[in-house]
């Protein structure tokens, strides 16, 4: 967990510095501080519909939503269940990648 909160509060300076504001830390001390109410929370999100078949429909995840919180870091699980919402109201599925952290701007921000 310790871990995960120095690199979210990493992230976290660099987008208040492409933001410009002043101080650096403004967000990523709210995260560090011991009084803090950051979260650490482990979600698994659903596979696709052929996967689902063959599992019965036997899956816990969550559908569609946005991130609440200022940032959401994801690891891929190795599944495509990651998914964006366009404009037009398609939706187009994001490649996992069980290397990368994918970095979600919730409405916080």
């Amino acid at each position: 967990m310790a871990t995960m909160k120095k690199m979210a509060s990493e992230i976290l300076k660099m987008v208040v510095d492409g933001l410009k504001i002043q101080p650096r830390n403004v967000f990523s001390k709210l995260m560090m501080d011991e009084q803090s109410d950051s979260i650490f929370r482990l979600n698994h999100y659903p596979l696709g519909p052929d996967v689902l078949q063959s599992l019965n429909d036997n899956v816990i995840g969550f559908g569609e939503h946005t991130d609440l919180q200022i940032i959401s870091v994801l690891k891929s699980n190795n599944t495509y269940s990651l998914q964006f919402s366009l404009r037009d109201g398609s939706w187009i599925s994001i490649p996992h990648d069980h290397r990368s952290f994918f970095i979600n701007v919730g409405d916080s921000l």
